[in-house]
């Protein structure tokens, strides 16, 4: 594989070299576009991109769903030498405002859904010069598809392997908080060689669609720029990741790979149930789920939905791809666990003094691999304490691994808590409550009873067909009591609906901890636990 310089030169030229430029690239729905239709329309945009005096380095905030256009405008930004900063298509008109700032964004482009977002912030944000809009309707924009046909291709502009490319926002510990991740041009070959060939034998056969959103490290690479390594066909997936939108993108695609959350594939073996569906709705050669783990008695259930075994992985956007991963049919390994470490990937565990710990004993992951970003855009973040001098990077994940080396996520550091002065691992307790044949999925987070002691709180949402109420409550409590230490147990369990989750389908357990939430509770009598 060739040096990287510019990356989005480096992705299509490679795919043109090799006779790839008649197939099929970029796919959203009908429409479609060809290696050689990419690179004549990459090279338009970047050189529209360039008129509107775009310099090298600079930042074009991305804000659209995920189309041919987004991945365009990705590939586009850093063909002309700048920093694509593509952000979630959910994000509100503070968050827009933000961005914007923290990034110092000189450019925005975005589809019509967004246009009145952003064109609501630019009095507060006088670096943002230009806006370009698929279907623009104000006069202040430019027209996404006018400015680009009405412009000369231009060639890539010449980059060094670490100069950045990207700037990609990860989920911080809750609201209000901005953490910029910078990844240079060189990340995704570092990627792509120890996660999409040698775990996946990623091919130019294969059609590969990720319902993870392009504005994540795990959506951007799977849905766009892995295939494009790979020479693969990407299947773009532009709406939010409903079961039902996804089943029907299974049969009309026909994808022989699919990226998503555990949480779209519970939603997946959840509606496939409770609709009788019993045989597999795809032809997969894989089922990739990322983000967090995965219960262990879901994987034989995707399996039976999916026909194919699932890959689950632990990744993180500080290194835009999986540091653990395994097949859930690799001897030795119990479904739903992370797996082992990726080639080129190093991997430790050790606890509060930074010492190694041993074999079934949690300690916190600490990192080394050669995408590994090389600190914080600005220094924003959990503090640049986290990546060290020595080249390691301390993760906020918690990890145990068992005797055939396989890795079991704990949950996060800020995650757990003390009761009578001993840790509870929040994940620990919620896979004993999820392995219960009543329960579809359950979050547990720390909370004061009326003595200010902190206890385990469960929030559940229940299987099909199951009722929820006090008779069940009990029994929960009982089982857990059965399989874990007592202090474990959780003393309130609430039923609800659905738990919070964000637009990657991470779970958001900050929004479980709100006073308002704990006050609703505290009213109702139930912040009376049991001893």
């Amino acid at each position: 594989m060739s040096a990287v310089g510019n990356l989005a030169a480096w992705l299509i030229e490679g795919a043109l070299a090799t006779g790839a430029g008649p197939r099929g690239a970029l796919r959203q729905g009908d429409r479609g576009w060809t290696y050689d239709q990419l690179a004549t329309n990459v090279a338009k945009l970047s050189g529209a991109l360039r008129t509107l005096k775009l310099q090298r380095g600079e930042r074009v905030l991305i804000l659209m769903r995920d189309t041919l256009e987004a991945a365009a405008s990705i590939l586009a930004v850093i063909h002309a030498g700048a920093v694509a900063v593509p952000v979630s298509e959910l994000s509100t008109p503070d968050d827009v405002g933000e961005y914007v700032v923290h990034a110092g964004a000189v450019i925005a482009i975005v589809d019509d859904t967004h246009e009145a977002v952003v064109d609501a912030v630019r009095s507060e944000t006088p670096m943002l010069r230009e806006v370009i809009c698929v279907g623009s309707q104000l006069p202040s924009s430019h027209d996404f598809h006018a400015i680009m046909n009405a412009a000369s291709p231009q060639k890539p502009v010449g980059m060094g392997p670490e100069d950045v490319c990207m700037l990609l926002y990860s989920a911080g510990s809750g609201p209000g908080e901005l953490r910029a991740v910078p990844h240079c041009q060189r990340t995704i070959a570092a990627a792509h060689d120890s996660f999409a060939r040698d775990l996946l034998s990623l091919t130019s056969e294969d059609r590969i669609l990720s319902v993870a959103r392009l504005s994540t490290a795990y959506g951007l690479g799977a849905g766009l720029l892995l295939p494009m390594v790979a020479q693969a066909e990407a299947l773009l997936f532009p709406e939010q990741p409903q079961s039902k939108l996804v089943f029907d993108a299974l049969e009309s695609y026909q994808p022989t790979v699919l990226f998503a959350t555990p949480s779209v594939y519970a939603q997946l073996a959840y509606d496939a149930e409770a609709n009788k569906i019993d045989k597999p709705l795809a032809n997969l050669r894989h089922a990739v789920a990322g983000a967090e783990g995965m219960p262990e008695r879901l994987v034989p259930r995707i399996r039976s939905v999916l026909g194919t075994e699932v890959v689950v992985g632990y990744g993180l956007t500080e290194i835009f791809q999986f540091a653990l991963a395994g097949k859930s049919n690799d001897p030795g390994a119990r479904p739903g666990v992370c797996g082992k470490p990726l080639q080129g990937v190093q991997v430790r565990l050790v606890d509060e003094d930074g010492d190694p710990v041993g074999v079934d004993e949690i300690g916190t992951l600490e990192l080394q691999c050669g995408s590994l970003f090389t600190g914080y855009w600005g220094g924003s973040g959990t503090g640049q304490i986290d990546l060290r001098a020595d080249g390691w990077f301390t993760t906020r994940d918690r990890f145990m691994i068992d005797r055939q080396g396989y890795y079991h996520h704990c949950g996060r550091v800020d995650d757990l808590f003390k009761v009578g002065g001993k840790w509870v691992s929040p994940s620990e307790v919620e896979r004993v409550l999820t392995s219960h044949e009543a329960v579809w999925e359950a979050a547990v987070i720390g909370a004061d009873d009326d003595e200010g002691l902190m206890k385990p709180f469960a929030f559940v949402v229940t299987n099909v067909g199951q009722d929820s109420g006090p008779k069940l409550e009990a029994e929960l409590k009982e089982f857990v009591k059965s399989m874990l230490a007592p202090y474990k147990y959780p003393r309130w369990i609430e039923f609800v609906d659905a738990l919070p989750r964000g637009p990657g389908g991470k779970l958001l357990r900050y929004k479980l901890r709100t006073p308002k939430q704990r006050r609703r509770h505290a009213e109702t009598g139930q912040f009376k636990p049991e001893k």
